[in-house]
């Protein structure tokens, strides 16, 4: 026998016998109705409040109140469940009127009969129109995920053009200090004004390296990465970012921490967890604080984390002076779409991603709020014992050796930044000549193949790239040492330029610094 079909039943009728008629009839039906009966506007408004409802049933004529009032009362709440006028005056005409007005249909009293099967039609209808709307609401979800997704890789389009341009500059600046630096004597007081042009050109470097970092989609890759230069990069964005009445404060132990993680996603992370806690202040004078410290969690502290196991770990906490969270909203606070910010003002998928991250690295992450009392995250990362470190035996601050008229080919398609190199590998002793074409450096190396001993190319140019190059070099002089500068050097372009047999890959914006260096390391190799 099948179980009857619970179903609560808000009944708006004068007669408490036709009510307890219509529930009997239902329940012969096969429901098991659950009803309370109210007769007049006030207690009907007050019913629907309190709900929940699966189905409204009313009479249309009753004294003082109408049926239609109660239909419109009922049509203010927007609820999408059955309402059926149950009534034995109602006529024909007065029946189109009030299904046009929203009633789902109309029962006469003198045939009762049918409202079991009009309620259960009417049932089965709103459960259609429910899943309708749910279905209808996560595609609307996934066209926002969809819609983030698509932004972040134009904002990754973006970063990367805008590096290959600004790094340019960058590069013309650092590398003209470079060179001034040089042709002054050690007492000169310019040399202070240089210097400082220089810290504001690598700040500047610094600056167009984290927006890179942050704006890269990689695979997840897990390596062994420390979490004080990332904290400290993190505070570095974020100092420049934050109004001036919020206090950023950092608590961080000096023991060295390490994690086996993403330095991307954790910065990510922690980006997201201060932009939270910045909104949290709701544009009122606040403080946030970023802490770093070890620590050990015992079985029971770690089985209450989602599942850990006992074990060091690293605590990383971001905490704020904000409004703080009830109950309610710290339950679903990591939920992807929930936000408690006004429509427009966010996706709500800040948390949601801090918490996949966290939980792809083997972590887990608590919260610590309450209204009026700000709030903290708690995330704890499985700790790491640091890389070995490998000691040179030639001296990691040792300068490299001069060169010896060594002819050195450098192609880039910005003639300030080739001009300034070229004059720089002259100075460091080598013979140096510089092209903004690849078409012409090209066949300058076709042309006396023997005489080039390094070739040095700028990665992103128009027509050919880098790679594009490397691999023409690659068939004119098979050998030949290659390096490809970039200002945005991923995992992909790694294993491309492994695969073209390109000896090392430079950072664009590390050109004038480290390139004389490099070819000095290169040479000695080939030599």
């Amino acid at each position: 026998m099948n179980a009857a079909q619970p179903i609560r039943v808000l009944a708006i009728e004068d007669s408490e016998n036709d009510v307890r008629l219509a529930m009997r009839l239902l329940r012969r039906a096969g429901f098991a109705p659950e009803f309370q009966r109210v007769q007049d506007l006030a207690a009907l408004q007050a019913a629907l409040v309190q709900g929940p409802w699966d189905a409204v049933i009313s009479d249309f004529s009753m004294p003082g109140f109408s049926g239609l009032e109660a239909l419109n009362a009922f049509r203010a709440t927007g609820l999408d469940i059955p309402f059926i006028f149950v009534s034995g005056t109602i006529g024909e005409e007065t029946a189109v009127v009030a299904m046009k007005a929203g009633a789902n249909d109309y029962v006469m009293k003198d045939n009762m009969s049918r409202l079991a099967p009009v309620l259960e039609r009417e049932l089965v209808q709103a459960a259609r129109r429910a899943a309708h709307r749910e279905a209808e609401a996560e595609l609307r979800r996934f066209e926002v995920q969809l819609g983030e997704a698509q932004k972040m890789e134009s904002l990754g389009t973006l970063a990367g053009g805008i590096a290959h341009d600004f790094n340019n500059i960058l590069g013309a600046i650092l590398g003209n200090v470079e060179l001034a630096r040089g042709e002054l004597e050690a007492s000169h007081p310019a040399l202070v004004n240089l210097s400082e042009i220089q810290k504001a050109g690598l700040r500047a470097r610094d600056l167009v390296r984290q927006i890179l970092t942050f704006s890269r989609r990689q695979p997840q890759q897990l390596r062994n990465v420390a979490l004080r230069p990332i904290v400290d990069e993190t505070y570095g964005l974020l100092r420049v970012t934050l109004p001036a009445g919020v206090e950023l404060e950092l608590s961080l132990c000096d023991e060295p921490l390490h994690v086996d993680g993403d330095a991307t996603q954790l910065q990510q992370v922690l980006m997201n967890l201060s932009t939270n806690a910045w909104h949290a202040l709701h544009g009122e004078v606040g403080k946030i604080v970023i802490g770093l410290e070890p620590t050990h969690l015992d079985a029971a502290t770690a089985r209450a984390l989602s599942g850990l196991v006992a074990g060091p770990y690293v605590h990383l906490w971001v905490s704020d002076t904000g409004r703080g969270m009830d109950a309610a909203t710290r339950e679903r606070i990591f939920e992807p779409f929930f936000t408690t910010k006004p429509t427009g003002q966010g996706t709500g998928l800040g948390l949601s991603v801090v918490h996949g991250i966290v939980v792809a690295h083997q972590g887990s992450i608590a919260i610590d709020s309450a209204p009026g009392r700000g709030s903290t995250f708690h995330l704890y990362l499985p700790a790491v014992n640091p890389p070995m470190s490998v000691t040179s035996v030639e001296g990691a601050a040792q300068v490299p050796s001069p060169g010896h008229g060594e002819h050195i080919v450098y192609l880039d398609d910005d003639e300030t930044v080739m001009l300034v190199v070229v004059r720089l590998l002259e100075r460091a002793g080598y013979r140096c000549s510089g092209y903004t074409t690849a078409a012409a450096a090209l066949a300058a190396v076709a042309e006396s193949p023997g005489s080039v001993d390094l070739f040095v190319t700028d990665f992103n140019m128009p027509g050919r790239s880098g790679l594009d190059v490397a691999h023409e070099i690659a068939t004119i002089r098979p050998g030949l040492p290659v390096v490809i500068s970039s200002g945005l050097i991923t995992d992909e372009l790694r294993e491309q330029a492994a695969a073209a047999g390109v000896r090392a890959l430079l950072e664009k914006e590390d050109t004038f610094r480290e390139l004389s260096a490099l070819v000095a390391r290169l040479l000695a190799t080939a030599g």
